[in-house]
This record gives structure tokens, C-alpha cells and sequence, in this order.
């Protein structure tokens, strides 16, 4: 399949006082991407001209998720800028300020890099560290009728019905993530606890004060994903860092900080330390 590549962009475009609303339909079926190292469900809606596009993908399991929206409709949504998303008729607006940028084949579109449908305040940077492996909530997913986006006078919406049967899906696919890894996902579904960064704080301050400097000057925007595998004593054993956004100068220090981490083990349902891993997004904003 195809890869998609992301750009993150600054739009500027005016957006229409009045600005009719963009309701599409499904043009395609779902189809799930099981690559090497993330998991993207893909569908798109409307024909033509319209033609849009609707992704998720996640790099581990967990609660929360990537989404995507691109196509002509997004045009004129501005990064970061406020914006409410609705799934049935009486959900109660999530407001969150994601990404606007490009997609390869559709054009304007809008990222989120961490988010959860069953979550009222997504938290970019929010781990998997805690409890067994989280996965995306399909019992809440069953109530979902759409996916609206509003940015003041824009609206969005693509009518994607329920969405229990397409993420429980995504749900096997990155589970079986975690045995290229060399870790076995039964011991994760029934583990006490992930493993714990105890130098988190101080290590997360290293990894923010060291922006790129050749992506600082140009501006350079970005989302990455970091997956470190810990061992059974707490050590580092690997590190590895995936980026969702596609940047030119933005490389991030973080595997190298990541050296120097120190961890409280997973545990399993005996509460003996185990091989695990700590996986968490990374976001690059000026400002």
C-alpha cells in the first residue's frame, strides 16, 4: 500500500464568515495497513473533488490514537487553533487544539497525535506506562456516529457510523506489534503494572531544552513516536524513535537522552519483573 506522507504546515487562509458545512459519506471500505513498525486504518469519504481521507494509527497499544483528516473541506483550519469534535448527536464537544497541515494526494488536513475518543481532554505526551496495556475502548466506539470537526465558522463531518468492529481491528494489529519486539502479549494483558521512569522529570526537561538548532531556525514542526524496550532489571535495552510527521531538519536527541534513563520494571499478574517496553509521542512546537 501506498505510504502517505505527512507535512506539517502553517495555514493562513481566511476562513468564510459563513462557511456551509462539508457532510460526506463513505466512498470505500476499511482497510487496515499492517506495516513494520505502526498500525493505520484508513477510509475515505466523498468523491471527486471531495474526496477525503480519515486515518488512524497507533505505534503500540493503547487508549489513544493518531487521526487524521485531509481534503478540500479542511482548508482553512489553522494549526493549534481551538477546535470541538463531535461523535453522536449528544456528545458533549472535545476541544483540542490539533495540527493543520498537508496530506499527500488530499491536501489541507488536520493531525491529532494523541487522542482518545472516550477521553474529554486528550493529552498530547500522555504514556502507556501505567496498568496492563490499554487499548482503544470499542464499547465506546459502538456509539460512534460521525466524526465532526468545527473550527469557528468551518464544519466537517464524515458519517462513519459505529466504529467498534474497525478499531477492535486496530486493537489485534498492535498487539501483535509487541511480538516483533521479542515480548509476549498474554504477560502484558494480564500484567500488574507497565514499567515506571523514575528520572522522567529530569530527563524530559534534557530532551525539551534541546530543540535542533538547524529545526529551530527554520521553524520546523514535528511528531514523534518513542519506543523503549526495558528489561527485566529496569535497564535501557533499546531505544527507538518514529516520526509521524515527515520533517527535513527536525531530528530528535531523545534516544540519546534515553540512555541514561533509569526504570522500575514491569510487573506481571505475580507481581515479578518482566521484559516490557515504555512508549511515549513526542511533540516539536515553536512557541
Amino acid at each position: 500500500m501506498r505510504r502517505t506522507l505527512l507535512a506539517l504546515a502553517a495555514l493562513s487562509a481566511a476562513v468564510p464568515a459563513h462557511a456551509a458545512p462539508v457532510v460526506l459519506t463513505p466512498s470505500g471500505q476499511w482497510n487496515v495497513d499492517f506495516a513494520d513498525e505502526k498500525c493505520r486504518l484508513i477510509r475515505t469519504f466523498g468523491e471527486g473533488e471531495d474526496r477525503h481521507l480519515l486515518a488512524f494509527q497507533q505505534y503500540w497499544p493503547a487508549r489513544k490514537f493518531g487521526m487524521t483528516i485531509a481534503g478540500s473541506g479542511l482548508e482553512g483550519f489553522v494549526s493549534r487553533a481551538k477546535t470541538d469534535l463531535r461523535l453522536f448527536e449528544t456528545h458533549e464537544p472535545i476541544r483540542y487544539g490539533p495540527f493543520a497541515g498537508k496530506v499527500e494526494g488530499f491536501g489541507d488536513a488536520v493531525i491529532y497525535s494523541n487522542l482518545a475518543f472516550d477521553d474529554g481532554a486528550p493529552a498530547p505526551g500522555e504514556d502507556t506506562a501505567t496498568g496492563a496495556v490499554p487499548l482503544i475502548d470499542t464499547a465506546y466506539a459502538k456509539q460512534v456516529r460521525f466524526i465532526e470537526l468545527r473550527q469557528r465558522s468551518k464544519l466537517v463531518r464524515l458519517e462513519t457510523g459505529p466504529m467498534d468492529a474497525a478499531f477492535d481491528v486496530l486493537n489485534q494489529c498492535t498487539m501483535d506489534r509487541l511480538r516483533q519486539w521479542g515480548l509476549d502479549p498474554e504477560q502484558h494483558r494480564t500484567a500488574q503494572s507497565g514499567p515506571e521512569w523514575l528520572n522522567r522529570d529530569a530527563l524530559v526537561r534534557r530532551i525539551v531544552a534541546n530543540y535542533p538548532r538547524e529545526a529551530s531556525a527554520q521553524g520546523e514542526q514535528g511528531i514523534m513516536q518513542m519506543r523503549v524496550i526495558v528489561a527485566a532489571d529496569g535497564s535501557v535495552e533499546s531505544c527507538t524513535m518514529l516520526k509521524t510527521t515527515n520533517t527535513t531538519q527536525l531530528e530528535s536527541p531523545a534516544c540519546d537522552v534515553m540512555k541514561r534513563a533509569k526504570f522500575d520494571p514491569a510487573r506481571d499478574a505475580a507481581g515479578q519483573p518482566f521484559r516490557s517496553f515504555y512508549a511515549t509521542v513526542i511533540t516539536y512546537q515553536i512557541g
